[in-house]
């Protein structure tokens, strides 16, 4: 009697385990799949805000050298 009380309580400790590792992997499994079909959408919106910035720079830049010739113009007369 005592030993199969102590095997289903082995048996009960086990199956606690493996249900409760099961739970965290279906979850961890549900993560992954979400935040892989979010990588797409993210790697698009930081190509476009680099892009951005990135012509804001090139505008301020020509804007500068159109400024530097225009003084250096001025400077010759």
């Amino acid at each position: 009697m005592g030993a199969a009380l102590i095997g289903v309580c082995i048996a009960v400790v086990a199956g606690f385990a493996a249900g409760s590792a099961n739970t965290r992997a279906k979850r961890a499994r549900l993560d992954y799949t979400r935040t892989k079909a979010l990588v797409p959408g993210a790697r698009k919106t930081a190509w476009a805000e680099s892009l951005r910035g990135l012509r804001v720079i090139a505008t301020a830049a020509a804007v500068l050298v159109a400024l530097a010739m225009a003084m250096n113009v001025i400077g010759q007369r």
